[in-house]
């Protein structure tokens, strides 16, 4: 496994986080509208409160996974990148 900065760390662990706070609202979402329309159940009320509930934790957890993934593409400071490329395609740059 390479080795991975803080951020993206970081970023993975607040995905996580923020994943397990949406199916903890999605079950709480599940039992409010059960106990209060326990005689009148619509799956597509049912479904609609669900999403309305935790489709802003969803997003979280999606944003900060991508973000974790994006971060993991970053150059670090002490990468040669300009002489590489120098070095690769213009040899009159040394």
């Amino acid at each position: 496994m390479k080795n991975k900065n803080a951020l993206t760390i970081l970023l993975y662990v607040f995905a996580v986080l923020s994943l397990a706070y949406t199916c903890y609202a999605a079950i709480q979402a599940y039992n409010t509208f059960i106990s209060y329309y326990s005689t009148n159940i619509d799956v597509l009320n049912l479904v609609i409160y669900m999403i309305t509930t935790c489709y802003q934790s969803l997003c979280f957890s999606v944003l900060f996974y991508a973000l974790g993934v994006f971060s993991e593409n970053f150059k670090k400071p002490g990468e040669p990148v300009v002489f590489l490329y120098c070095f690769f395609f213009f040899r009159e740059c040394l």
